[in-house]
């Protein structure tokens, strides 16, 4: 078996199905998308001969297993089954348990699907290239349904050199994830107005790298049903997974309603209305609330899929309650927060014990950095809401090893700093293993995500990348941010008020549920993605809300300096009170 350049010859084993992405679906999943399928879509099938289905990735045959318990003996014996997958062993289990069941005919065999559809005789992308050859792959040409759980492999592990083969072979742009290659070739294998039932992660809703995907199942398909079932744990695995069942379509199709369902736990003390024996089951709920199931508490959301002409816009779900929400923020708003500052991802060194210590000065000497070199780091370990305490002033210090020069940041010259330069040389092997950083053009001493050192002396808001609530605060001049925290700085020509504004509304109750509408990221435990093509998106106020908001936020900080708990919490329910004003909406409780 070879996934993301991994050789396997049997069953994978759970570090090798980790690395390479894959994970058998349950059986009660498998079920539910199967009896989507056959209920609600085999039936606007219009040939009554034969129908085709495919699985890319079949694995054990679950899937495929699944549709055919769920299809009508009559229909069955019509039915052509074509499955794929790269296990020897997972292909004989698969024919073991779909053998018998009456199927017209069965073919599961032993193959990467991807390389089979890219096999050509010439150069073509075959991203729009597989159903204009008739010559080519007849097996699968002319599919009327596609079932499948593709493997799913970002970029990171696959690598940039199989990421960019990809992305040639099937004419993708941007992050690469092995799962957006299949569904490219899924689609060519469908006939027009065949079905897709595609089970995934639901990253591709909400993140940037899901930008080209969304666009290509926009284009391509009517989309019918989309599930997001977020932190269920349906699966045994850090993905939250996604069901999209779409009809494969022309280009220039109208857009038309998709039902969009979406379930994560619950955080706060919501009663729950219903109860349920499992999870697939509240996906029956038609009305948005809260359910109990077992010893869990969730919030089905019910509603309808806007996807948006930009394609860089996370698909949301809306109803016509969201859709006056959305109206009233825009209305009101003076901008987003990409007007008025600069959203950045903090740095990165990918060197992290050369760079990066709390014992520089256990150093000898001669090779302890320069002091002007060393700068107080911030993690997501010190994040606290509105301003770090005092007390917990960060303890490591990085060194950052550039300098400004005429307004453009350098690397610095070795011998005007001997310490650093007696100090990084005692570490150049290390540092020199990051060949893509030496491909780059760099100095073999850089970081690989730095930022302008004049930058470090603004007063900076930071927060953390992944928080269970938003946590936005003050960060000194001159200390730098990680990369697992974002922050902001205020563009020169915005008048200074706006600084305590941005952070103000960050830290609101408002902000939160602005996010669960329009991004709605979320990980286990109710926990958040607050990435700058998000935070980039917050609403400002206008001027006049702005100005007393400000005001609030510093009085508020002047409390929290004198340890006055009481006035500080007062004050940030003031701040908070405003900041829903300012929007004209109501405070909500946000989970």
């Amino acid at each position: 078996m070879n996934v993301a350049g991994i050789q396997l010859q049997g069953p994978p084993s759970k570090e090798e199905r980790k690395a390479g992405g894959i994970h058998y679906t349950p059986p009660a999943l498998a079920q539910f998308l199967a009896a989507e399928l056959a209920t609600k879509y085999l039936g606007q099938h219009p040939n009554p001969v034969s129908l085709r289905i495919l699985d890319p990735a079949c694995g054990d045959g679950e899937l495929l297993l699944a549709l055919a318990l769920a299809l009508p003996p009559k229909v069955r014996a019509r039915t052509n089954i074509i499955g794929y997958d790269t296990s020897a062993l997972a292909v004989a289990e698969s024919r073991h348990r779909l053998d018998g069941l009456g199927f017209l005919s069965m073919d599961v065999r032993c193959r990467d699907f991807l390389s089979a559809v890219s096999e050509s005789h010439d150069d073509r992308q075959l991203g729009f290239a597989l159903s204009d050859r008739p010559e080519f792959l007849p097996e699968v040409q002319g599919i009327d349904l596609v079932i499948s759980n593709p493997p799913y492999v970002r970029t990171q592990v696959l690598g940039s050199e199989q990421a960019k083969d990809l992305a040639r072979r099937f004419n993708l742009s941007g992050r690469v994830d092995l799962y957006h290659a299949f569904v490219v070739a899924m689609t060519r294998a469908l006939r027009a107005g065949g079905f897709m039932g595609l089970l995934t992660s639901n990253r591709f809703l909400s993140t940037q790298a899901g930008a080209s995907l969304r666009e290509w199942l926009a284009q391509e398909f009517r989309l019918a049903r989309l599930i997001d079932l977020g932190d269920t744990k349906l699966f045994d695995a850090a993905v939250l997974p996604a069901i999209v069942i779409a009809e494969k379509t022309r280009h220039d199709h109208e857009p038309s309603d998709c039902p969009f369902t979406r379930i994560y736990e619950l955080q706060g003390a919501d009663t729950a209305t219903r109860t349920f024996e499992s999870i697939l089951d509240t996906l029956s709920q038609k009305n948005t609330s809260a359910v109990a199931v077992k010893n869990r508490r969730f919030r089905v959301e019910v509603g309808t899929l806007r996807t948006g002409e930009d394609r860089s816009v996370p698909w949301i779900l809306t109803s016509d309650a969201t859709d006056k929400w959305i109206e009233s923020v825009s209305q009101r708003q003076a901008g987003v927060f990409a007007d008025f500052g600069k959203v950045c991802v903090g740095i990165k060194t990918t060197a992290d014990k050369v760079f990066i210590r709390d014992d520089w000065a256990s150093l000898p000497q001669d090779q302890s950095p320069e002091d002007e070199l060393l700068h107080n780091l911030i993690t997501h370990h010190f994040a606290e809401r509105w301003e770090i305490n005092a007390q917990h002033v960060p303890t490591r210090k990085v060194l950052y090893p550039y300098v400004e020069v005429k307004g453009r940041r350098q690397p610095i010259a070795l011998h005007d700093f001997p310490r650093a330069a007696r100090y990084l040389k005692a570490h150049r092997e290390r540092l020199e293993r990051r060949q893509y950083l030496l491909d780059s053009g760099r100095e073999w001493y850089e970081i690989w995500v730095p930022h302008s050192p004049a930058d470090w002396q603004e007063p900076k808001i930071a927060f953390p990348d992944i928080s269970s609530e938003n946590t936005f605060f003050l960060a000194k001049p001159t200390w730098i941010v990680n990369g697992d925290c974002y922050w902001i700085t205020l563009k020169r020509a915005i008048p200074k008020h706006y600084f305590l504004t941005l952070l103000a509304v960050a830290n609101s109750s408002f902000i939160v549920r602005f996010y669960d509408v329009m991004f709605h990221n979320k990980l286990y435990a109710g926990r958040r993605r607050f990435m700058s093509q998000y935070v980039a998106k917050f609403p400002v106020p206008k001027e006049r809300f702005a100005r007393a908001i400000s005001d609030v936020a510093n009085r508020l900080l002047e409390s929290k300096s004198s340890g006055n708990q009481v006035r500080t919490l007062a004050l940030e329910e003031e701040a908070d009170a405003l900041v829903w004003e300012s929007f004209d909406l109501r405070k909500e409780v946000c989970r």
